[in-house]
């Protein structure tokens, strides 16, 4: 159990408590949920879209909260409060004092795709040897960084999270709370262009999460990125490349993708199967989660077994299997250029194996300017693809440039999701092998849960 004296997290969000501090007032656990508080519980009152956790306060104070900290006095309160300007910035501040309770290794990955994909197979490597801490899904912003760093126990011998941005100057936020020792930047893509303007741009937001590192830490990069050098000089700490360029420090060949698309690969000389995630693009998602490892102290034999179990996180690439022999590759959480490219090349490649493939494409959010240029480019790609898909079903406003560049004779465009589950229900034949993937707020999960009730589903 973590314990901060009361005053000293008041001083650490520069609070002004409205009553005097108890010196025995010790804070054991901090929250921003009033259904989380228990006795010794910190409550801080954010202020959300939906609700104010001002409103909370005197639900926290009967469930035994020490104090709250909040932006005004909220009346017939009899726990001290703990006044502050933005509860935001006070979460990030008790997030960092938490963290430096520790004296253990955080790992913090960032990078335009696979993010979240890195971040748990790193968490699943690392478990082999370590109490491993892992931020959850989507906790990866101003608020959520903090938040999964606040729930850091004596037990946990290493943290793994997540940084995400839209905008410049938000990873130096997250990294000046975190302070990792081991930082990975996956690549540098096209997502978020619509606030940064230019791939340059992100390629500087991402380089943020070397603020809050010293000269101790480590530095993971993508050699085969066209911004490795661009970041590379900006680290003042040791930088470790990975990728298939020959200079890279860890070496990804012999990228092979078997029957059910599996990857097959080398990594550094060993041979590493992962038996349950499809497409190429795994390798280099375990080859930072093998740098980690290894630099963390684990044998590399026992890294690649560990990665070889990894299972991909919900709606990541997850396969799923239709009972009339069909099979799903759900990868409807988020999409951007990058990353549909990738899952159309391993598309492309069961079409070349005689398979008759599908790929049901969303549009792309967050491109701005970009947005028709964008589509156009995966348009361009499917036409350029060596052995091409069969049917080609695309989603969205934006997503008909996808479909216009493609050339693809077997091709529908449709307003929403809910249209193209109804074409899809006919459509779909035994073996059919189906990419799903485009943006959240696209509902791609309609068309899953369509084919599903129909068909049934053997599992994931």
């Amino acid at each position: 159990m973590i314990t901060i004296p009361l005053f000293e997290a008041c001083v650490a969000v520069g609070g002004r408590a409205n009553k005097k501090i108890s010196p025995i007032d010790y804070v054991f656990e901090v929250t921003q949920n009033s259904r989380e508080v228990r006795s010794g519980t910190l409550f801080v009152a954010l202020k959300g879209n939906r609700a104010d956790g001002h409103d909370f306060v005197k639900e926290a104070e009967n469930s035994g909260a020490v104090a709250a900290v909040v932006e005004y006095e909220v009346s017939n309160i009899n726990i001290p409060q703990l006044i502050v300007p933005s509860t935001v910035e006070a979460l990030g501040d008790l997030g960092r004092i938490w963290r430096g309770r520790l004296s253990i290794p955080v790992i913090a990955v960032t990078g335009s795709v696979g993010k979240t994909s890195t971040k748990e197979l790193i968490a699943h490597t690392l478990e082999s040897k370590y109490n491993t801490h892992k931020s959850r899904k989507n906790f990866n912003n101003q608020l959520g960084v903090p938040i999964e760093l606040l729930r850091l126990e004596r037990k946990h011998e290493c943290s793994v999270v997540e940084f995400g941005m839209r905008n410049l100057n938000q990873i130096n936020y997250l990294s000046r709370i975190a302070r990792p020792s081991y930082a990975a930047i996956t690549n540098i893509g096209m997502s978020h262009i619509e606030m940064l303007k230019t791939r340059e741009n992100i390629a500087i937001a991402k380089s943020e999460i070397l603020e809050g590192m010293d000269s101790a830490g480590v530095l993971i990069l993508n050699r085969d990125d066209d911004f490795f050098s661009f970041i590379k000089e900006k680290a003042r700490c040791k930088v470790i490349s990975f990728g298939t360029n020959k200079e890279s420090d860890v070496r990804i060949s012999d990228i092979q993708l078997c029957e059910e698309a599996h990857p097959t690969f080398q990594l550094n000389g060993l041979s590493i199967t992962m038996h349950n995630c499809v497409g190429r693009f795994h390798a280099f998602n375990a080859a930072i989660a093998f740098i980690v490892a290894r630099e963390m102290g684990i044998k590399e034999e026992d890294i690649a077994g560990k990665i070889s179990t990894f299972i991909t996180p919900e709606k990541r690439g997850v396969v799923s299997f239709l009972k009339n022999g069909a099979v799903l590759l759900d990868s409807t959480y988020s999409a951007a250029p990058d990353s549909i490219k990738a899952s159309l090349d391993t598309l492309s490649e069961l079409t070349r194996r005689g398979k008759r493939t599908i790929a049901v494409i969303g549009e792309m959010v967050e491109l701005g300017l970009h947005s028709e240029e964008a589509h156009k480019f995966i348009g361009n790609e499917i036409a350029e693809l060596k052995g091409g898909i069969d049917m080609l079903i695309t989603i969205g406003e934006y997503a008909k440039f996808i479909g216009e560049s493609s050339k693809n004779k077997n091709w529908n465009h449709f307003k929403n999701s809910n249209l193209a589950a109804k074409h899809m229900l006919d459509l779909v034949k035994s073996e059919d092998i189906i990419l799903l993937q485009g943006s959240n707020s696209v509902n791609l999960e309609i068309v899953v849960d369509a084919l599903e009730k129909k068909f049934g589903v053997y599992g994931k």
